[in-house]
């Protein structure tokens, strides 16, 4: 079996170069605005019908989780971003696990597949607009002092009134603790970001590799590529899910902490 790069490949279209994730990224979006379309369909003209009841109670359920987790008056147009990366998260893996037995039956779609989980920049800028995100809501909600969190021109309050020499000095230390600590936040900022992102991307890479390692290994030494490979799938389709609702989870505790204002 050949190695898997950390890098997704590029293939050259008319002469265009597009990478493998955005082929599976496509084709997989592609499948599910079909099966919104026919979600759709059948709702209108069966909207008693038992599927389209199943989704609509499982959808229902998530977003009242999401929901139940926040403070009051929670805005509801958060809850459907929050929904929407879980859901686009779950989407996308699990295409990535459905793509990966093509790949393992035929090996040549590997050239054109490689699920978009496992694209380091795409999980980065997921991450970044998430984190971003955040931040924006941040001075939505608390408004332009919550530029305090990162700059802390007043210090933390260790001195709340100049009024001799001592406090004047003391003042000043709170104020460069205030800083320093402005700083902790913008590279706590940054991390999140990175966790965010490594986090998805080596739980998913990880997966995809076990996957491929533990069938070719069971088509070469026992033949039978049957029982081993499907408790595999089992436990990585659990992985996508967990995977998806951790990042989700995680998104909607840093709107929460940004809506959350620090000051007394």
């Amino acid at each position: 079996m050949e190695a898997i790069s950390f890098l997704p490949k590029y293939i050259n279209i008319r002469g265009v170069q597009i990478s493998q994730t955005l082929i599976a990224s496509t084709i997989g979006t592609v499948i599910f605005v079909v099966f919104i379309v026919i979600y759709a369909v059948i709702k209108r003209k069966r909207p008693h019908n038992t599927w389209v009841n199943l989704i609509d109670m499982w959808v229902e359920w998530i977003m009242k989780f999401f929901q139940d987790i926040w403070w009051e008056n929670i805005p509801f147009s958060l809850i459907k971003i929050v929904v929407f990366i879980f859901l686009y998260i779950l989407r996308s893996n699990i295409w990535w696990l459905m793509g990966d037995l093509f790949v393992l039956v035929t090996p040549s779609f590997e050239w054109f597949f490689r699920p978009v989980s496992t694209d380091l920049f795409f999980n980065l800028t997921l991450a970044v607009v998430c984190v971003v995100g955040s931040i924006v809501f941040g001075f939505k909600r608390n408004g332009i002092h919550y530029i305090e969190k990162y700059i802390g021109y007043k210090g933390i309050g260790i001195v709340p009134k100049v009024n001799s020499i001592g406090t004047f000095i003391g003042k000043i230390f709170d104020i460069i603790v205030g800083l320093f600590i402005g700083i902790i936040e913008f590279v706590w900022e940054l991390a999140r970001m990175l966790s965010l992102s490594l986090r998805l991307f080596w739980n998913i890479l990880a997966g995809m590799v076990l996957l491929g390692l533990i069938v070719t290994a069971t088509m070469k030494f026992i033949k039978i590529p049957a029982l081993l490979p499907l408790l595999v799938v089992f436990f990585e389709l659990f992985v996508g899910f967990l995977q998806a609702f951790v990042f989700s989870m995680l998104v909607l505790v840093y709107f929460k902490m940004a809506g959350e204002s620090h000051h007394e």
